[in-house]
């Protein structure tokens, strides 16, 4: 598989493992859903921008 391929694979694991996190840790840490829905739209961004350039390449 594609370098590029595997990042944005991991990019979007760790979307749904941030987000899931941070629901986890609500009740026992402040912010966490917060955070969680930070690093998840981030993570989500890396993705898109990944998948993008995937995109570009094959059109070369």
């Amino acid at each position: 598989m594609d370098t590029m391929r595997k990042l944005t694979t991991l990019f979007i694991l760790l979307f749904v493992a941030s987000i899931s996190a941070g629901m986890a840790l609500k009740d026992a840490v402040p912010y966490a859903a917060i955070g969680g829905w930070g690093f998840g739209t981030l993570f989500l961004l890396c993705s898109a921008f990944w998948a993008g350039k995937i995109r570009y390449r094959k059109g070369e």
